[in-house]
């Protein structure tokens, strides 16, 4: 897992509250920030937050941590030093729909491939296939929170260093 910087100035903010759920859906948070960005390059681009935190308004600099070319997990603001750590703010479900399918696949498989014993193992395995998942998720969730804090704090102090060079840009 890679973090990317994204640097630039936030040119306008959008929020959005979320419709009413449908069955199988599952936000992250209620609401959706969409930002746009100029990048110091001059371009710019849209980027999409869902939660309910956004310590930045229109003209601020920005430095957004990216994972996976557009999930935003950290956040910067250079002009009041604040800043969010995403999955530590609104952090994401450790169970996901994929985990019903996996499931209701073993729920077939289990009892075809091997009969009476395919029963007895189906709640077990169905048990320990889904501590397993939310553990694996929570572990990672977790690195993730640490990975972003540090790097909020490196990109903290290195504009701490330098505060005049994001107001010339």
């Amino acid at each position: 897992m890679r973090l990317t910087i994204v640097t630039g100035v936030l040119l306008e903010t959008q929020r959005f509250i979320n419709v009413p759920m449908r069955f199988g859906e599952r936000y992250l948070a209620r609401e959706r920030r969409e930002l746009w960005v100029r990048e110091h390059d001059g371009r710019e681009r849209k980027w999409v937050i869902h939660t309910r935190v956004l310590p930045a308004r229109r003209g601020h600099p920005i430095v957004l941590l990216v994972v996976r070319r557009d999930w935003v997990v950290g956040l910067f603001n250079a002009s009041t030093g604040m800043t969010v750590n995403y999955p530590r703010a609104d952090p994401p479900f450790l169970l996901r729909g994929c985990d019903v399918l996996v499931v209701l696949a073993s729920a077939l498989v289990l009892p075809a491939a091997l009969g009476a014993a395919g029963l007895a193992l189906l709640l077990p395995s169905a048990v320990i296939y889904l501590i397993v998942a939310a553990c694996g998720r929570f572990v990672w969730r977790w690195r993730l929170r640490r990975r972003v804090d540090k790097a909020l704090a490196e990109v903290r102090r290195s504009t701490e260093a330098r505060p005049t060079a994001w107001r010339e840009r």
